[in-house]
């Protein structure tokens, strides 16, 4: 089969491989119909993940079709539609069991090599997917795949983070005013999920105009070009001097961290997940005088199956991120343009 493979950093290629096969009585095989290319792809592209190695086939965004499972496998037969995680997790072990399913003990992430879990990616014709009964969720007929496709990865990611990272710490309230600090594929998710909550306002923030205009299609009320404006001032003007009641990090940059903390008000959240390749320091002192909370971390699949069904009761639509359709076998020129963010791309979907 033809598949996306890492050969180093900075070199992807398209590679005929081997195709995978059922190795667990849990696993389901699925023909990957779309696939897309993720902010943390980008990561492995850098070389930025750890023991990666030459050969790894990369991606963690897709739907396709169950074309074989695993003897213990009940929920789904060849021939049904899905959407895949961008990580699968057993559902029993502690972590899942304490709502944490992104700490599985026994997961891991499509494409990023044995350091999460060493499965291989979905930018293939075919992927294994472990846990099958657990992690895939069903397709509704009425459903076409670009509707569901990010359902799989950067919306639960999203919407966790306006929901709650943790479930110790609070989520969006209803008249909250909401800063989504970054207008990439998440946090454009987080500003169409904030406005499930009701919440008073949602700012946006970037530094890119193309995406600026999607995060007020997708529901932001105020957009601000960082690179233009003092985002603490404009926070400041709208709130009356206050400041946000919730803020969410989407970028996993010290500066983009820094503005949450200038511009969410006593008492208020700070969530975060903007994947961060190096540490980061935050502002304690001022954190400590508004008494912030800060919560960070991995956002929870488990939300996949409501996703999907806001997604069916038309509650959300993310189909304006799509900016590019390409063949799988366009792949390494489609990396380019993401990358470099070049033509307008946001997110590009790749059809094997």
């Amino acid at each position: 089969m033809k598949a996306v493979v890492y050969r180093g950093p900075h070199d992807i290629r398209l590679e005929e491989v081997p195709e995978p096969v059922i190795q667990a009585a849990e696993d389901a095989l699925v023909q990957v119909t779309t696939t897309s290319i993720c902010g943390s792809d980008l990561h492995v592209l850098h070389g930025l993940v750890p023991n990666m190695k030459t050969g790894d086939i990369i991606g963690h965004e897709f739907t396709g079709v169950v074309r074989d499972v695993g003897p213990a496998v009940n929920r789904f037969k060849p021939g049904d539609r899905v959407v895949g995680p961008a990580a699968v997790w057993c559902g029993r072990c502690r972590a899942c069991v304490a709502g944490l399913p992104s700490a599985c003990e026994r997961g891991g992430v499509f494409g990023h090599g044995p350091l999460f879990g060493g499965l291989d990616g979905a930018q293939a014709e075919y992927v294994r997917v472990p846990f099958a009964d657990v992690t895939l969720q069903p397709i509704p007929a009425a459903l076409a795949d670009d509707q569901v496709l990010f359902a799989g990865d950067v919306l639960p990611t999203a919407y966790s983070a306006v929901a709650g990272l943790n479930p110790a710490v609070r989520g969006v309230q209803r008249g909250d005013t909401v800063v989504v600090f970054g207008a990439g594929p998440v946090g454009l998710c987080a500003v169409a999920s904030a406005r499930l909550f009701d919440p008073k306002r949602v700012i946006a923030v970037d530094v890119e105009p193309r995406r600026l205009a999607l995060a007020g299609e997708l529901g932001a009320d105020t957009c601000v070009d960082a690179s233009r404006e003092d985002v603490r001032v404009v926070v400041e003007g709208i709130t009356a001097g206050r400041g946000a009641d919730y803020a969410v990090e989407a970028v996993g940059s010290q500066e983009t961290l820094a503005g949450t903390v200038a511009v969410t008000a006593p008492g208020g959240v700070i969530s975060v997940v903007g994947v961060f390749q190096r540490p980061a320091a935050s502002n304690g002192p001022k954190m400590l005088a508004k008494n912030l909370v800060l919560c960070m971390g991995m956002g929870d699949l488990g939300h996949m199956a409501y996703m999907i069904g806001l997604i069916e009761a038309g509650r959300l639509d993310l189909r304006p991120m799509i900016t590019h359709r390409m063949g799988l076998d366009e792949a390494p020129r489609a990396y380019g343009l993401f990358e470099q963010r070049a033509d307008g791309a946001v997110k590009i979907l790749l059809t094997p």
